[in-house]
């Protein structure tokens, strides 16, 4: 058996260990980040197998990726023993016989966020008409995500979009959450919240256009998901869940084929397979890792591929050098340009910098489950900030297996998200609601 063969059999033991000692709950941290590992390395080696892709692992790879695994469960176990010693049969079940009462936001409200999200839509794709040379529209988008990759300050008017990014993520995070409470806790008809989900898909088709790429869709309709997964972790909530889930195979099946006819859409040939494609998608990252891992700590400056987000501040100050390369250094010539969660970690500060930061991240995750969602005090005040947060965050564990999405959040435009989402919610949708 090769390397990646048991390495992906590792995790799939990784997972059902997860969801064993942290009582069959199957969202916690742990949970999520192995099954998107499993499913990155399952896919990994059926693609290299049956596919023709370059997919292979040396032993230094399959190490740190198996002891990466081992310590971000550890981890979490110990902030689930903690809690669970704390807070012993405090608090932890809802009371099903509570009248929950729906979120409403006011008509004007509503009609002005739409209007908003409209004209953010039009503005993105008036921001590529602008930016590019002329032709199809997808090879202007082509065009304006190379811009994006190589000379992103030559985008004129980009700045003015991006504001209106920030803003659109609040709205379509607080209204998307408001759609699925009053759904599914509140039972309210879902033809009386359609002005909720064209405010998601404007967000969608905005966020899709303005960053050329689909993902900004994918983790909107994910937050969508974990939403409702948590507002039913109560008594009866699980039956609930599963038959979501079963109902969702469809679905799913619908939006693969959307997928690869998106790609098209914001500029991406989508040549081969569908089957390929999403494999490529999925599995780069790891193709990527093992290729530059030789390589092993190579920045120049301290953390400046784990922090190069927050490297953009003193450059924008001008205290530090401009370099476009900041984000990562290595040629990526195929399967994309993601290198796992673990790749900017190792590029940094080599193995052992790969576990200590995955013990803080699994340590932050834990804590924030754990205190906030599971065994919160306050749990019949439903602590809905903390749900927006918490499941906005978790696309930094849904797609480590193939990205590392934890840098982007270590970022000022994530405070801002933060302090704006809750003004937000507490001015124009909840006002007595407590405040994370």
């Amino acid at each position: 058996m090769d390397n990646l063969f048991i390495l992906a059999l590792l995790y799939l033991i990784y997972m059902g260990v997860s969801f064993y000692i942290f009582n069959y709950n199957f969202f916690s941290p742990s949970l999520f980040f192995c099954v998107s590992m499993s499913v990155m390395l399952c896919f990994s080696y059926y693609a290299g197998t049956n596919l023709g892709m370059l997919l292979a692992i040396n032993m230094e790879t399959f190490t740190i990726f198996a002891w990466g695994g081992f310590i971000f469960i550890a981890t979490e176990f110990i902030v689930y023993a903690n809690h669970t010693v704390n807070h012993f049969h405090s608090s932890t079940i809802q009371n099903d016989s509570l009248k929950y009462e729906p979120l409403i936001i006011h008509p004007q409200i509503q009609w002005a966020a739409t209007l908003f999200l409209a004209m953010s839509f039009l503005a993105s794709v008036a921001l590529v008409l602008i930016n590019t040379g002329g032709g199809s529209w997808s090879a202007r988008m082509i065009e304006y995500k190379d811009k994006l990759i190589y000379h992103v300050n030559d985008l004129r008017y980009r700045f003015i979009v991006a504001q209106l990014y920030k803003i659109g993520i609040i709205i379509a995070d607080s209204f998307g959450y408001v759609l699925v409470y009053n759904l599914t806790v509140c039972n309210i008809p879902a033809r009386k919240l359609i002005l909720y989900f064209v405010d998601v898909l404007l967000f969608a088709l905005f966020s899709s256009v303005f960053s050329g790429a689909r993902r900004s869709a994918i983790e909107l309709f994910l937050f969508l998901a974990m939403i409702f997964v948590t507002l039913n972790m109560k008594p009866g909530g699980k039956k609930k869940i599963l038959k979501l889930i079963v109902k969702s195979i469809p679905v799913v099946i619908i939006a693969a084929s959307l997928f690869t006819i998106a790609g098209t859409w914001i500029g991406r040939y989508e040549n081969k397979g569908g089957l390929q494609n999403v494999a490529e998608y999925i599995c780069g990252g790891l193709y990527s890792f093992n290729l530059h891992i030789d390589e092993g700590a190579s920045t120049k400056l301290f953390g400046q591929a784990s922090f190069s987000y927050l490297y953009a501040i003193p450059q924008n100050m001008g205290l530090i050098p401009r370099d476009d390369t900041i984000m990562i250094t290595g040629k990526f010539d195929i399967y994309g340009n993601t290198v796992t969660i673990f790749g900017r970690w190792y590029r940094d500060f080599g193995a052992i910098g790969v576990f200590v930061m995955t013990s803080l991240v699994s340590w932050f995750y834990s804590w924030m489950f754990y205190s906030k969602i599971i065994y919160s005090n306050n749990i019949t005040k439903e602590h809905h900030l903390a749900r927006i947060y918490y499941c906005q965050w978790m696309t930094g564990l849904i797609w480590a297996g193939g990205d590392d999405r934890i840098a982007p959040l270590m970022t000022m435009e994530t405070v801002i998200f933060v302090i704006f989402t809750a003004l937000f919610f507490k001015m124009f949708i909840n006002k007595n609601l407590k405040l994370f």
